[in-house]
């Protein structure tokens, strides 16, 4: 599919993660007054996008300004990309989405913010543990010590995956978030969520909060872990998520490390975690470069991915964050991420801004 182009534009950048609910600042304001395409597309109070328009899979006004106004309008041109970084620009015409079995996916350039392909962009998905991302921001948010000892308990047992510990078992709040990062265990981030010091509905609440700020309207939660079906988003709005999420330093090495061994500070043992992103470590993908990732399953959502790569000793500039949802199988959902790559990086070409 080629990539839906928002207000019929041609080319499209992001380079901020904006706010929703904003009084877009002048100039911007003064053009969205002028134009009447823009009104249509995007509310006049919130400048949210306004279903069923031309603003296809743009979010909110902002969002427009920095993936296509800075083109047409040169006073917003600190919206666009900065001078010397490579912007994708398409050199063939080759399509994708027939070789994609997976339900949703969007394909970004991570530095520009430029969508490269979208498939079912739009549409409300059950996240399952893609979750634990907002999870793991909010306690950072509340700058909880890594060092901190915390303690999981029996109560934090949802199903799905978990770290099999006794009642009240200790860790550090370093171990919990490789724990549910890596492992992607249920129980250590109903734990980790408990450290931020809020009560559940406080916890859930600045999740959501989270969302909002981010200009999200289909994005919602209802527990840390992602077992719940109520935690819903879609592929597009879960980019912006990962996009943002992923800036933080903090993060890194979290969704970036293949195994890790972590401290039972209560039994004076360890337990060995092994990352759920096959990207990180199968040998098949071996040509690529994975900088960092998150996976989620439920029956009801099939295997999702977010990943962030680019090719194996390749230019920093083609840098990718691939968003995968519904896929039939984990495998499938890492080749489909693979695919979707390989297709990226060989229909586009990154050309230095000047």
């Amino acid at each position: 599919m080629v990539v839906k182009t928002g207000i019929g534009f041609m080319m499209l950048f992001a380079v901020v993660c904006p706010t929703a609910i904003f009084a877009a600042p002048y100039p911007l304001e003064e053009i969205y007054q002028k134009r009447g395409d823009l009104q249509q597309a995007f509310d006049p109070d919130s400048h949210l996008a306004v279903s069923g328009t031309a603003a296809g899979f743009l979010l909110d006004l902002e969002d427009w300004a920095t993936q296509y106004g800075w083109m047409e309008h040169e006073e917003l041109a600190s919206y666009g990309p900065e001078e010397g970084d490579g912007v994708p620009v398409r050199v063939n015409s080759e399509e994708i989405e027939s070789e994609i079995g997976s339900e949703a996916y969007v394909v970004m350039d991570r530095s520009t913010g430029k969508i490269l392909t979208v498939k079912n962009e739009n549409k409300v998905w059950p996240i399952a543990s893609l979750t634990k991302l907002m999870t793991a921001n909010v306690v950072l948010d509340h700058e909880v010590p890594m060092s901190a000892i915390a303690d999981v308990r029996n109560a934090d047992n949802v199903g799905g995956a978990r770290l099999y510990v006794e009642d009240g078992d200790t860790f550090s709040v370093e171990d919990l978030f490789y724990a549910t990062l890596v492992a992607s265990a249920n129980n250590a981030a109903n734990a980790l969520s408990r450290t931020a010091g809020l009560t559940p509905a406080q916890f859930i609440a600045e999740m959501n909060q989270n969302a909002v700020n981010l200009g999200l309207t289909k994005t919602q939660y209802v527990d840390p872990t992602g077992i719940e079906l109520g935690n819903v988003s879609t592929a597009r709005e879960m980019a912006r998520i990962v996009r943002t999420v992923f800036a933080r330093d903090e993060i890194r090495p979290f969704i970036s490390t293949v195994s890790k061994y972590i401290n039972v500070i209560s039994q004076g043992t360890t337990k060995k975690m092994t990352n759920t992103n096959w990207m990180l470590w199968k040998p098949e993908y071996d040509d690529l470069y994975v900088t960092g990732g998150k996976t989620g399953y439920l029956i009801e959502s099939g295997w999702n991915v977010a990943v962030t790569l680019k090719p194996m000793g390749g230019d920093d500039d083609k840098e990718l964050l691939i968003i995968v949802f519904g896929a039939e199988s984990r495998g499938d959902s890492f080749i489909d991420a693979n695919k979707l790559a390989d297709w990226a990086w060989e229909t586009f070409e990154w050309q230095k801004q000047n």
